[in-house]
Order: C-alpha cells, then sequence, then structure tokens
C-alpha cells in the first residue's frame, strides 16, 4: 500500500491522532510545489503561454514559506540562462515579479529571497519562470509513472478568496470564515488530501482544479464541517499516473468561491543564524599558546552574524565601563578588518549589541574567519577571541 495511504488510513482509524495530524496538515499555510515544463501541462487543460520551444527542465520546484521566503530551484534547465521568476494569478491575468534565477554550465540554478512577502500577506496563483517573455516551467503537480516517488509533492495551503492582495485582488468571492487550510497531492499514487479548519460549520464544499483558462477538474466534496468547521477530504488515486497538471484548487459552497490555494505569511521573519561562536578571554587560551594578548576578564560572551550580514555581541563579566570594538580577522591572516561596531559594557561589565550592519559582510558573498573584540582605538590587542572553554 503506497505510503500517503497507510498515513491517511491510519489517521482516520486513531481519531485522536488524526485531530492532532489534520490541525498540523493545514497549520502552515505554506506554498510547496514542484516545477514542470509549461508544454507539459495536460491537466485541466493545456497551457497557452508557453515557449514555442521549451527548454530542458530535469526538475526543480518553489516554496514559499510562512515567514515569507521565497526559494525556486532548477536542475537541467537551459545553460547558462536566466529566467525571470514570478507569481502570476490563476486566471493569469495578473503577475508579480519576485527576480531572477540564473543557471550555470550544467542548467542549475537557485533562487532565494528572505522575507520577501512582510508579515500578513495572502498570495494566490503559481510560480513562473519565464524566458524571453514566454513561459518555461510553472509549478503544478506531477505524478509518477511506476508508483515511486519520482517529485515533490504539490502541498500548497488554502486562503480565503477575499483576502488574496498578492499578485492581486480576486474578483469573485465569498465571506465564510477560515482559521487555517492545505491541499496535499502525493507525487507517487495521485492520493489528494484537502483540509479546512476554522471554516463555516455544517458546510460542505466543492473542490475543483482550475486551469487559468477556465478549464475545471472536479475533485471531490470536502465532508460537512463539524462545529468548529472542520473537515477533510480523502481520495485514493486522485490523479492517474503520469499526469502533469498545473492551475488552482478552489473551495465553493453552493457555487460561489471561498477558499483557493495560496499562502498565508503568517510568522514573523526572523533571520537565521549563519555564524555564531563563543568569546573567550584571549588570555586563557591554551591552544595555541603563542597569542599575544590584553588581560581584560570574561564570564562569558558570544556573536553571532546573521543572514542579512548583521552581527550581535554579547558579554558578561568582561570589564566595566569599557568600550570594546569588533574586527573581523580573515582566515588567511590577511590583516585585521575594523567592523566600526562598538560593544560598551556596562557597571557590572555586561552588554548586549547588536544586530548592527559590517559593510564587508553583504549579500552573496562568502567570508572565512573569525572575530574579536579589542580596545577602541589603533594598535590595541586582543581581548576577546573566538574559542571554546572545556572543562
Amino acid at each position: 500500500m503506497p505510503r500517503s495511504r497507510v498515513k491517511w488510513r491510519a489517521a482516520l482509524i486513531a481519531a485522536p491522532v488524526a485531530l492532532c495530524l489534520a490541525s498540523g496538515l493545514a497549520r502552515a499555510q505554506t506554498f510547496n510545489a514542484p516545477l514542470v515544463p509549461c508544454k507539459s501541462v495536460k491537466t485541466p487543460a493545456g497551457l497557452t503561454t508557453c515557449a514555442a520551444t521549451q527548454d530542458p527542465l530535469k526538475r526543480g520546484g518553489a516554496t514559499i514559506s510562512d515567514q515569507g521566503d521565497v526559494t525556486v530551484i532548477v536542475f537541467g534547465a537551459a545553460t547558462n540562462t536566466i529566467y525571470a521568476v514570478s507569481l502570476v494569478s490563476g486566471d493569469g491575468t495578473q503577475s508579480a515579479p519576485l527576480g531572477n534565477l540564473e543557471t550555470d554550465a550544467n542548467g542549475d540554478g537557485a533562487f532565494r529571497k528572505d522575507a520577501f512577502f512582510k508579515f500578513g500577506t495572502v498570495g494566490a496563483g503559481n510560480v513562473v519562470l519565464s524566458s524571453g517573455g514566454s513561459e518555461e516551467f510553472v509549478t503544478g503537480l506531477t505524478i509518477s509513472s511506476d508508483g515511486l516517488e519520482s517529485a515533490r509533492d504539490f502541498q500548497p495551503g488554502l486562503v480565503r478568496a477575499t483576502d488574496v492582495t498578492v499578485p492581486g485582488n480576486l474578483s469573485s468571492f465569498g465571506s465564510d470564515p477560515l482559521t487555517s487550510g492545505r491541499v496535499d497531492v502525493e507525487n507517487d499514487d495521485g492520493a489528494l488530501a484537502i483540509h479546512v479548519s476554522g471554516a463555516r460549520s455544517a458546510t460542505s464544499y466543492t473542490a475543483i482544479l482550475r486551469s487559468p483558462g477556465g478549464t475545471t477538474t472536479a475533485l471531490g466534496t470536502v465532508p460537512k464541517t463539524g462545529k468548529h468547521g472542520n473537515a477533510t477530504l480523502i481520495v485514493d488515486s486522485e490523479f492517474a499516473p503520469s499526469t502533469i497538471g498545473s492551475g488552482s484548487i478552489v473551495l465553493q459552497n453552493s457555487g460561489t468561491e471561498e477558499f483557493v490555494s495560496g499562502f498565508k505569511v503568517n510568522q514573523k521573519f526572523v533571520p537565521p543564524k549563519v555564524s555564531a561562536s563563543y568569546l573567550v578571554e584571549c588570555g586563557a587560551v591554551t591552544n595555541p599558546t603563542d597569542l599575544v594578548c590584553g588581560g581584560d576578564s570574561l564570564d562569558q560572551g558570544s556573536y553571532e552574524v546573521n543572514a542579512a550580514g548583521q552581527i550581535m555581541v554579547t558579554l558578561k563579566g568582561a570589564s566595566v565601563s569599557t568600550n570594546y570594538e569588533v574586527y573581523f580577522r580573515p582566515i588567511d591572516n590577511s590583516g585585521d578588518v575594523d567592523t566600526g561596531i562598538k560593544v560598551a559594557t556596562n557597571a557590572l561589565g555586561n552588554a548586549a549589541t547588536g544586530p548592527k550592519n559590517f559593510s564587508g559582510f553583504v549579500a552573496n558573498t562568502v567570508a572565512s574567519g573569525t572575530l574579536v573584540l579589542k580596545h577602541t582605538g589603533p594598535g590595541e590587542l586582543d581581548q576577546f577571541v573566538s574559542g571554546y572553554d572545556i572543562r
């Protein structure tokens, strides 16, 4: 039995577990889908905006997280080519540019923008990669031909149609509530799951897959919701092997469109750590033994560099009411670089500085080295260095 059926049927058998799984399935209204060649789409209908000559594509995918991060990746596309990446509405009439993806000599490329969509953004549609003004690849669903997993699953969130603003407002929608929702089409066997939470109680929703041209494929009916507005539709083998489709999942109530596939940014962006280390007293270092150091004490310290290239420094138990400065020391010892970031301790010898910008840490750069703290002024000795203290 395919893994998707085992997973869903086990959840249905164990009601308390099912509640947890269903809630988890729907909580994150993110967007995650494979990329498929535009001309390969046949479900619900072929696309009319494809490039006349289609670029190759081995595999690819696009993700929009609940913090608004956008990630697009392709393998085996056209070599040394720049693709314009955009979010296109379900009917194909509206588009929002996301940036450009450039492939290498193997046709591989990646594109990422952290927090591109701001907190509270609700979007719907598909990610499209174009070249020369024509569409090459689109997000959609693809079903394996042999029952073995060959691509990522199609997993968009469900959002209220009335809330969508990106790439533009929708023209027709109802007003049913929705706390969260999720769609999952399994690549290996074409099984479908649709879950809604916090929708209108005692209500059934008709689910369709609709192409930009308006052609639709019926997917089934989400069973009548309970008193809390929760319900799940599960259809084994909804899509036949080798199916390639693209479009929008739409849930309707009495013919009125209520929910559409998309994403919702409902988490504040937290820049990930790029580098982090403890700080130790330079004079306490025993390996190596030839450091030339100052004599300031330190109970505890650390630094962190985030994805924006910003630096944060924390000190506890350093010299009281003292001004320190942060330096970047390249791994090749080519000379310390003053970051211009000052760390001033209080009357207890404690400090917490940052995040602060350093001009040397900019986008699309890779740096190797360490951070050290010295007293402010020229020619000062190292006081605190990156390291570890094993006791």
